[in-house]
């Protein structure tokens, strides 16, 4: 029995190491793309207008991709009616996400307050690492499916 247990503990060591180090490469590829002078870069831009045609909000959506429109990183900045701002950052590799930061704001009576701060790394479609610098986290799935909804709507590829 000891045996069994000093090999589980030798092997969840072993998958923490590789963990980090997978994070660690996705940290430096992060970097890689930032400071790429090669990409290109689009925007677009909405507003949201209450009933009365008032904006209220609005959505600005960043779009990083190469000349051959393979699509590196989207960051999406957006505030709504109800005083919320948000900034989603995704960053993929191979068309798969790898990473992706989540930062949701509120702005009450003057009083702005980050609410969500959170970075996850991704390997294979697979959360292997969540930070959250706020008590509060995100739902993981939620961003999955957001970053593949923003490649999905014709943002990035083709």
């Amino acid at each position: 029995m000891k045996k069994a247990i000093y090999i589980a503990l030798i092997f969840g060591i072993l998958i923490s190491c590789s963990e980090k180090r997978i994070v660690s490469k996705i940290k430096n590829y992060v970097k890689e793309i930032e400071n790429r002078t090669d990409l290109n870069e689009s925007v677009v831009e909405f507003n949201t207008e209450n009933l009365n045609g008032e904006i209220v909000g609005g959505t600005s959506i960043y779009e990083l991709t190469d000349k051959d429109n393979n699509l590196y990183r989207i960051i999406k900045d957006g505030s709504n009616p109800n005083d919320t701002v948000l900034n989603y950052e995704f960053y993929y590799k191979s068309k798969k996400l790898v990473f992706a930061k989540i930062i949701k704001f509120s702005n009450y009576s003057s009083e702005f307050d980050t609410i969500v701060n959170s970075e996850l790394y991704f390997k294979n479609g697979k959360l292997i690492e969540e930070i959250n610098k706020k008590p509060i986290g995100i739902d993981v799935e939620y961003v999955k499916s957001l970053a593949e909804s923003m490649t999905v709507e014709g943002l990035g590829t083709e």
